[in-house]
């Protein structure tokens, strides 16, 4: 948590950009991604899917315990994947974010 002469110093900072260099400030203030990388993005949780899925069945094919597993665990990290990139349209971004 920043003490408030920090705040302080920070919207300062921040009133100095939109004064000087307002495309700046709007560039650093948005958080927004570029098009090709959530497309990407999606393209990689969804073959790490498919590779964890041929792994589980291929190991249940084969009685192979470690292809299981593996699958197993890169199934889990294909889920974790797919809940940090839930929603691929990001809410639009405010002009500055506050720090309380």
């Amino acid at each position: 948590m920043l003490s408030h002469y920090e705040r302080q110093e920070l919207e300062r900072i921040a009133q100095r950009f939109e004064h000087d260099d307002p495309e700046l400030a709007s560039a650093l203030g948005s958080c927004a991604h570029p098009r090709g990388t959530l497309r990407l993005s999606k393209l990689a949780r969804l073959g790490l899917d498919l590779f964890a899925g041929v792994l589980v069945v291929l190991g249940a094919l084969t009685l192979n315990f470690g292809l299981v597993f593996v699958g197993a665990l890169l199934l889990i990290c294909a889920a974790c994947a797919h809940l940090k990139g839930w929603s691929p349209i990001d809410p639009p971004p405010t002009q500055y974010r506050r720090v309380e």
